[in-house]
């Protein structure tokens, strides 16, 4: 095989390895843990592997190798200490794969050339599935026609009936939400960069489309997104809006403000559900003469009393939080097992500690499932993990980089930011697309590394 050809069928690959992940945890394709994703993999990574042995190319390990091992190994260590053997095995199964699939990903994208390839293609996928978001949204909304690109919830607090966009295959319209969490600052980075007028311009529209989506979507992680969006417009306006100093702190600090306002309003709104009220009145006696409403009933005197009630549902977001605290504190050091948090709330309801049949979800926040399931040392593990990224990636920001890599790391260093807060309120250490930002991350990081070499 020629280097040419070499080139076209990595091309192909990384295609559809970005197109497959928007088959997020699909009903009815494989199981609910083997995705059409996967199979992708795995036909994608035997002939790569092929090329890479025939083309005697050395294998590329990023500077966060070792958080990585380090948390695949306290994985393996919840084996032997989970209530549920075949769920953690499973889970760990899981991390592998998703390690593999992260090793796999940084070495078929190892130059600029294809780094820019995949992340065109990434906008582009982004923008044809939006489109078809956008087209469920208005068979639902416009004429009331139920479709497979929205998900319907009758009688929904506040909103009443409604429709949430999780378009092609995403079975939740959160894994939606989370996958364009990576597409708005990538394409907002990218319509920084470009020059040239139109794709510019086309750039900005798919950026409305994307918001039109997730405000559909009705997700917690707009906050992670606008977040996201902060960190590419004040990471690289310099020669792009603010000249003066001054403007820009007050927009820094009113974006800032903005965000938490969004943030007390999303928890406010999907903690506590206000559901309904009454109030009743009830006369034990006629008022005295002169006496006049509003007072204090007094059960002395005992005239006139009047009881409200307010109905008010907490979701079980913050239940599942406590149940989570709960697990950590029965088994601090190593948790209940890796995936085993279900299992255990079957145990809660057994012994009458939850409601039965309520809280058979995962613990929705990657803090509070992993102190559950894997106790302070998979914490810490987990910690390391991404503090390691997190700090790596941004001193890989400010150095050596051309143009094209500043704007994509500074856009990937938004995502994992964003992602980042998302996860206090959904697990996403499984999601495909967060270990593909991740690899995007240590590709640019090599690429910079290169550039640097050659400058010296």
């Amino acid at each position: 095989m020629t280097k040419g050809k070499d080139r076209k069928f990595i091309k192909i690959a990384i295609f559809f390895i970005l197109a497959s992940v928007t088959v997020m945890f699909t009903n009815g394709i494989f199981t609910q843990k083997a995705q059409i994703a996967d199979l992708v993999f795995l036909m994608v990574s035997i002939p790569v592997a092929a090329l890479f042995i025939a083309n005697k190319k050395q294998v590329y390990w990023p500077p966060f190798i070792r958080p990585i091992g380090i948390y695949v190994s306290l994985a393996a260590l919840s084996i032997f200490i989970t209530i549920s053997l075949k769920t953690t095995v499973v889970e760990f199964v899981g991390i592998i794969y998703l390690a593999l699939l992260f090793l796999l990903w940084i070495n078929i994208v190892d130059t600029k050339e294809m780094l820019m390839y995949a992340v065109w293609c990434w906008i582009a996928i982004s923008i044809i599935i939006s489109v078809i978001g956008l087209s469920g949204i208005i068979l639902a909304y416009g004429f009331q026609m139920n479709n497979p690109f929205v998900a319907f919830f009758a009688k929904h607090p506040y909103i009443n009936n409604l429709y949430r966009v999780r378009a092609t295959f995403f079975q939740n319209e959160k894994f939606f939400s989370s996958y364009l969490l990576i597409s708005i600052p990538l394409t907002l980075s990218m319509a920084f960069y470009e020059k040239n007028r139109k794709i510019k311009f086309l750039l900005f529209a798919a950026l409305v489309l994307f918001f039109v989506n997730v405000f559909f979507t009705y997700s917690r992680s707009l906050v992670g997104i606008l977040s996201a969006v902060y960190i590419v417009i004040f990471r690289t306006y310099k020669g792009f809006v603010f000249k003066k100093n001054s403007i820009t702190k007050i927009l820094k600090i009113s974006g800032v403000v903005f965000i938490l306002i969004v943030w007390v309003i999303t928890i406010v709104f999907s903690y506590v559900n206000f559901i309904g009220g009454h109030s009743k009145t009830v006369t034990l006696f006629k008022l005295p003469e002169g006496m006049h409403e509003p007072f204090y009933y007094r059960p002395d005197i005992g005239i006139k009393q009047t009881e409200c009630v307010a109905l008010y549902n907490y979701s079980y977001y913050l239940l599942l939080k406590k149940c989570a605290l709960k697990m950590f504190f029965q088994h601090p050091l190593l948790g209940v097992g890796n995936g085993a948090f279900t299992e255990q709330i079957k145990i809660y309801e057994e012994d009458g500690m939850v409601p039965k049949g309520y809280l058979l979800y995962d613990p929705h926040s990657m803090f509070f499932g992993s102190l559950a399931e894997n106790g302070i040392l998979g914490f810490c593990a987990l910690m390391l993990l991404w503090g390691t990224i997190l700090v790596t990636v941004r001193r890989s920001v400010k150095k050596y980089s051309d143009d094209f890599i500043f704007y994509a790391q500074v856009a990937f260093y938004a995502a994992i930011v964003g992602f980042f807060i998302q996860a206090l309120d959904i697990d996403i250490m499984n999601f495909r697309f967060l270990w593909l930002l991740f690899g995007f991350s240590a590709i640019a990081i090599r690429l910079n590394r290169q550039i640097g070499e050659n400058n010296i």
